[in-house]
């Protein structure tokens, strides 16, 4: 970030105008693929050229930071983005194969690019309620962290969207960009002008803590970590002014698990018989803040142990003594400890080296639209995800990752990786031999982020249908 307004030997405080800051962040990707075949008459050579796709973005964020006015802090912005394609793609219907056709496929180098400014206001509202002296619940604060946001953003877009017709069987058309295909995308279509809104709260309670011997100990428990609710309002839209509202919370049980909600709550009414929105908001009819259409809830938790310091202390030989060039161990002690080792084979199972067990459960909920039926129906999708790690040696690590879907139950897929440290490089295999979804990855690469492109990589995938 550039400062350009900074003094090269600021002297007291920083005057509100030297927090003018200037950032660049740009990011350019290529990929292509080709296929493998023994057939002499295929040119790789030209597969690789024609099939190469390239793109970059720029983001330039002008930002400033002003004093508080009182307990208010105000944040103006500004943001210019620009993208690099190489190629423009129209797309036609087809109505004789009731399929999407490449009507004109133009490469060369095009540029696309927006920009927005934006107010932001930002505040945090305190309040605590305290109980009885010897009550085990000293006291409980809530805060409130209200967000607003001005902001404005024009219609770069110009000519890139078109309308595209999706199926012969609806009369409806999707709007599309020429650059739909691309590395990057495209950006949006339409200009903003309106308020973004996000509400966030925070519940704490301090109780007595039986832990601690000291008279008066207490100790801080967190309720509810987050519970936000958030949208907007487009006052340049002609329609659907309202963006969807979401609501989330977030909490911690015990240290342990973590539990995450998250739902979207649609303001506009829908026609029953087409399933699309109307423009119409839903508290006209009746007092809602919207329509649920999704929701989801996740738990996770996470479990490790071991240490690899803990290790016996060396043993100080005699010199006089006989030693076995294997151990290093005196040759009386090192037959003693063989018997034993013999005889107790459990009580030398190394339960020191380092392992990690993570568990995740979700539940997920969407409304959707049945047009057979002219109504919605619900859709419930549980699933299951485990990562688990063990490190078996300085150089070598072993980890097994498993997803299943609990509604179908199905197991979606069961993988096995080892990983080898060898010194300036790193080398990683994974296998997953079972389930919808099956690979094979092995990779060679420098452990310098500098040189993370610089790799030797082998991949087959291979998917059920």
């Amino acid at each position: 970030t550039l400062y350009p307004f900074r003094r090269k030997e600021p002297v007291g405080n920083l005057k509100w105008y030297e927090n003018l800051g200037i950032a660049l962040n740009s990011n350019a990707k290529s990929s292509t693929f080709f296929t493998d075949s023994v057939n002499r008459k295929i040119n790789i050579g030209k597969q690789i050229f024609n099939n190469l796709q390239w793109g970059a973005i720029h983001n330039v964020p002008i930002s400033l930071s002003l004093p508080q006015i009182g307990p208010v802090q105000i944040s103006p912005g500004i943001s210019y983005s620009e993208r690099w394609y190489q190629q423009q793609l129209v797309q036609k219907f087809n109505t004789v194969t009731n399929k999407r056709d490449t009507a004109s496929l133009k490469k060369g180098f095009y540029t696309a690019r927006d920009m927005s400014f934006s107010l932001g206001l930002s505040t945090r509202i305190f309040g605590s309620f305290t109980f009885g002296k010897h009550a085990a619940v000293k006291a409980i604060r809530h805060e409130i962290r209200p967000s607003l946001s001005i902001s404005y953003k024009p219609d770069f877009s110009g000519k890139s969207y078109y309308d595209l017709k999706s199926d012969s069987a609806t009369l409806y058309f999707n709007r599309t960009s020429i650059y739909a295909n691309s590395i990057y995308g495209a950006f949006g279509e339409g200009k903003f002008g309106g308020l973004s809104f996000n509400i966030d709260n925070n519940i704490q309670m301090k109780v007595r803590n039986k832990a601690d011997t000291a008279a008066g100990a207490t100790k801080k428990v967190t309720l509810i970590d987050g519970f936000s609710f958030n949208g907007s309002y487009n006052f340049l839209a002609k329609s659907f002014r309202f963006s969807t509202f979401s609501v989330s919370a977030r909490t911690n049980l015990f240290d342990k698990i973590n539990i995450t909600t998250s739902a979207s709550l649609d303001p506009y009414q829908v026609d029953l018989k087409t399933g699309r929105r109307m423009d119409t908001l839903v508290w006209k009819n009746k007092i809602s803040l919207g329509r649920l259409s999704n929701a989801s809830i996740s738990l996770s938790t996470q479990f490790q142990g071991g240490d690899q310091s803990k290790k016996k202390p060396a043993v100080q030989n005699n010199p006089n003594q006989l030693i076995n060039k294997n151990t290093g161990m005196p040759l009386d002690e090192y037959e003693t400890e063989a018997a034993y080792m013999t005889n107790n084979p459990a009580e030398f199972t190394d339960f020191s080296l380092p392992w990690s067990l993570s568990f995740s459960y979700s539940l997920q909920f969407n409304k959707v639209y049945d047009l057979r039926r002219q109504g919605f129906t619900n859709s419930l999708t549980q699933n299951v995800n485990w990562n688990s790690s063990v490190k078996l040696t300085e150089k070598w690590q072993l980890g097994i990752n498993g997803y299943y879907n609990i509604s179908e139950k199905q197991l979606g897929t069961l993988s096995l990786s080892i990983a080898r440290e060898m010194h300036c490089w790193q080398m990683s295999i994974n296998i997953s031999p079972v389930g919808r979804y099956r690979f094979f990855n092995i990779s060679i690469s420098p452990k310098s982020g500098l040189l993370r492109d610089v790799k030797v990589n082998r991949t087959r995938n291979f998917y059920e249908l």
